[in-house]
C-alpha cells in the first residue's frame, strides 16, 4: 500500500501547495502506519512545465524537520505503483494527468488545469474560478474543513478593537512582493505603530534589503498556523494563510497578486485592501473597523475540522484510471457526486463511471426480487412474469429474423436471467435455453421450477471462462450490461462465446433519451451506483465492432411522454398522445435493445482477458 504526493514547486506558485503535501503525508502516516508516503519534488529537468522549479536540495535545506521525517523523492521507482496518486500542482495539463495516471488513479486537489477534467475525483478546499471569470467545472466535493487549519485558535466572542499585534505574511516567495507594498503604505501613511507589526520572510522568500525600522521580522516559522491567534490581525494574500487565521479567529486582511487571486477572495468574502497594490482607503476603514472585519472573517472558517487522510484513505476507487471499453486516458468529465465521477471517452465515447467506496452487491439477495422490485414496479418479479414473457417473445422475434439458422434447437445463453422469463419464452418456442445469474436462489428457481438447465456464475470474472457453453446461437443480457465494470473483458468473452453468425442482444439505459437530454446532470445523478457504463444509440455501433460484432437492429424503448415539459401524465389526452409519437419518431426513449452479427473469428488479443 503506498501513495504519492505530487506538489507544486514552481517558482511563483509559492510554498504552500509543498506544506499541504507535508500536512497531508503526516495525516497518512497517523491513519495507517504501514502505508509508504512519497513525496514527488519535480526538477526543471523532469518537470512538464516550462517554467522553473525548486528542486529537492533546495526543499532539503529550506525544510530540514520535514525533509528528515518524511520521504521526498526526486523521481518514481521503477515499476512502482500507488494506490492512490494526488496531485496538489495548482494547474496541470492533459499530458501531465496521462503521465501520472499510468502509476494509480490521480485525485487532485485544488486543480485549476486541464487535468481538472480528467481526474478520477476532484477535491477542492478552496474556491476555484475559471478562466476569465468563467465557471468551472464541480468538485466530487468541496470541502475547506479538510485544510490544514490550526490547532490553537480564538472564541469567536474574543472581539477585537485595536491593532496591538499585526502579522505579515505572503507565503513561502511572495514574489509579487506585496510584503513590502503594504509596509509601504502602513508607514507612508502612519498608520500602525511599527512595534505591532511582524513580518514573516517565508522560507524561498527573496526580501529586498528595504528596512522599515520597528518592526519585527522573523525567518521561516515552523507551523505558522499554530501562531496566528495570538495576532488581532493577519495580512496575507487569498490562500491557505488567509483560511488559517480566519479559523484562528483572527481579522483577516487580503492583497492579492493578483486578478484571479482577487475574485477567488471576493468569491469566498474576506476583505480585500486591494489588488497588486494597496487601496488606502479600505485599509484605513479595515483598521478603524477591525471587529467587523473579524466577524466577517469567522464566517468565512468551516464549521468544523476533519482529517483529509481519513476521508481519502477510505475511497476505494473501482474503474478509476482509464476507458473500459478502450483503456484510454483520454477523457473528460460530464458530472461528479462524492462518490461518482462519469467520464466521456474522448477515444471510442463511451461514457462510464469511476464509483469510490465500497458497493454491495444487491443482485445475490432474493429481495433484489421481490422486496425491492415490487417498490418499484408494484410486483415482484415473479407476479410480473407474465408481462416479462411478453416483452421476451418481442425480443425473440428480433432474434429469430436476425439469425441464419432455423430457431428450433438453436443454444441461447441468458446472462442475467433471473427467475427465467426470457429461457422460459425461448424455451416455449424450441430454443435450447440456458440461463446464468450471480443470484443462487434465482438460479435455483430456474432449475427446479422452470426445468430450464442454470448455472451461478459472475459474466465478468476471469475464472469463470470455462463454465459458459460455446458456439451458442445467441447471448443476450436484458438491463444486465451496465452493471460490469470490466466491459472490454465482458465484450471479448461474449464474442468468444458466440459463433459467427450469431447474436448478441441486450438492453440498457439510453444516454439519448428524454431523461439524458432533458437533464444531462439529473439523468447521471439518478443513474444506480452500479451502473458503470451509460450506453448510446448513436455510439453503440463503433463500440460493439470493435469486439467484432456488426449492430443490425436498435429499438428504442421506454417512451415516457411524461417526462416531456408540458405533457400531462395522463395516457388518455392528447397531448400524451402527440409525446409518445414524438418520442417514437425521435427515438427518445429513456432505454433502447441493441441486436448484433457476430461477423469475424475472434482474435488472439480479443480473446484474452486483462
Amino acid at each position: 500500500m503506498s501513495i504519492l504526493l505530487i506538489p507544486s514547486t514552481s517558482h511563483g506558485n509559492g510554498s504552500g501547495h509543498l506544506a499541504r503535501c507535508f500536512m497531508l503525508a503526516r495525516q497518512f502516516q497517523a491513519v495507517n502506519s504501514s502505508e509508504t508516503v512519497h513525496i514527488l519534488i519535480l526538477s526543471d529537468s523532469v518537470s512538464a512545465s516550462a517554467v522553473s522549479s525548486w528542486n529537492i536540495d533546495t526543499i532539503s535545506l529550506a525544510f530540514p524537520v520535514e525533509s528528515s521525517e518524511l520521504k521526498l523523492i526526486p523521481a518514481i521507482p521503477p515499476g512502482q505503483r500507488y494506490r492512490l496518486v494526488i496531485l496538489d500542482r495548482r494547474a496541470s495539463t492533459q499530458s501531465e494527468y496521462a503521465r501520472w495516471s499510468a502509476y494509480g488513479p490521480v485525485l487532485a486537489i485544488d486543480e485549476g488545469g486541464a487535468a481538472r477534467s480528467a481526474a478520477a475525483y476532484l477535491l477542492d478546499l478552496l474556491p476555484q474560478l475559471g478562466p476569465g471569470n468563467r465557471s468551472i467545472e464541480g468538485p466530487n466535493l468541496f470541502q475547506p474543513a479538510f485544510l490544514p487549519l490550526p490547532e490553537t485558535r480564538r472564541q469567536p466572542d474574543v472581539i477585537t478593537n485595536e491593532a496591538r499585534s499585526v502579522l505579515v505574511s505572503f507565503g513561502g516567495e511572495d514574489k509579487a512582493g506585496m510584503g513590502v507594498k503594504f509596509l509601504s503604505a502602513i508607514f507612508d501613511n502612519k498608520l500602525l505603530a511599527p512595534d505591532a507589526i511582524t513580518l514573516v520572510s517565508g522560507a524561498l522568500a527573496d526580501y529586498p534589503a528595504q528596512h522599515f525600522p520597528g518592526i519585527k521580522r522573523v525567518g521561516h516559522v515552523q507551523n505558522l498556523r499554530e501562531h496566528l491567534h495570538k495576532h488581532d490581525i493577519v495580512v496575507t494574500h487569498f490562500g491557505l494563510t488567509a483560511y488559517e487565521a480566519a479559523w484562528a479567529g483572527c481579522a483577516v486582511l487580503v492583497l492579492d497578486p493578483s486578478r484571479i487571486h482577487c475574485r477567488l477572495s471576493r468569491k469566498a468574502g474576506f476583505f480585500s485592501i486591494g489588488c497588486r497594490s494597496v487601496i488606502s482607503s479600505r485599509l484605513r476603514y479595515a483598521l478603524q473597523n477591525i471587529a467587523e472585519v473579524q466577524s466577517r472573517s469567522f464566517k468565512i472558517a468551516p464549521p468544523q475540522k476533519l482529517n483529509m487522510a481519513a476521508f481519502l484513505n477510505n475511497l476505494e476507487p473501482r474503474l478509476a484510471t482509464s476507458c473500459p471499453i478502450c483503456s484510454s486516458s483520454n477523457r473528460s468529465s460530464v458530472y461528479r457526486t462524492e462518490r461518482k465521477s462519469y467520464f466521456c471517452c474522448l477515444d471510442c465515447g463511451m461514457v462510464y463511471m469511476s464509483y469510490f467506496g465500497h458497493r454491495k452487491n444487491p443482485y445475490t439477495e432474493s429481495a433484489y426480487f421481490f422486496e425491492e422490485y415490487k417498490a418499484q414496479y408494484g410486483r415482484t418479479y415473479l407476479e410480473d412474469l407474465p408481462k416479462l414473457r411478453t416483452m421476451a417473445a418481442a425480443r425473440l422475434q428480433h432474434i429469430e429474423r436476425l439469425l441464419d439458422r432455423p430457431a428450433a434447437g438453436a443454444l441461447v445463453l441468458d446472462v442475467g436471467c433471473a427467475y427465467g422469463a426470457f429461457v422460459l419464452e425461448a424455451q416455449s418456442r424450441q430454443w435450447n435455453a440456458v440461463g446464468s445469474d450471480v443470484s443462487a436462489a434465482a438460479v435455483a428457481y430456474v432449475q427446479k421450477s422452470c426445468n430450464v438447465p442454470a448455472l451461478v456464475a459472475d459474466f465478468a470474472l476471469p475464472a469463470a471462462d470455462g463454465l459458459y457453453p460455446r458456439e451458442l446461437d445467441c447471448l443476450t443480457m436484458w438491463y444486465v450490461i451496465e452493471h460490469f465494470d470490466e466491459m472490454a473483458r465482458v465484450l471479448r468473452r461474449a464474442a468468444s462465446l458466440i459463433r459467427p453468425g450469431g447474436i448478441f442482444a441486450f438492453s440498457t439505459p439510453s444516454l439519448h433519451g428524454i431523461s439524458g437530454r432533458r437533464n444531462h446532470r439529473q439523468f447521471l445523478e439518478k443513474s444506480p451506483d452500479d451502473h458503470f457504463t451509460v450506453w448510446d444509440p448513436r455510439t453503440v455501433r463503433q463500440i460493439l465492432a470493435r469486439f467484432g460484432f456488426s449492430v443490425k437492429k436498435i429499438v428504442i424503448t421506454g417512451h415516457h411522454p411524461e417526462r416531456f415539459r408540458g405533457i400531462p401524465a395522463n395516457p388518455k389526452s392528447l397531448r400524451y398522445r402527440l409525446g409518445m409519437i414524438s418520442s417514437r419518431l425521435f427515438g427518445l426513449g429513456d432505454t433502447f435493445e441493441c441486436y448484433a452479427v457476430r461477423t469475424q473469428k475472434v482474435s488472439a488479443t480479443l480473446n484474452k482477458d486483462t
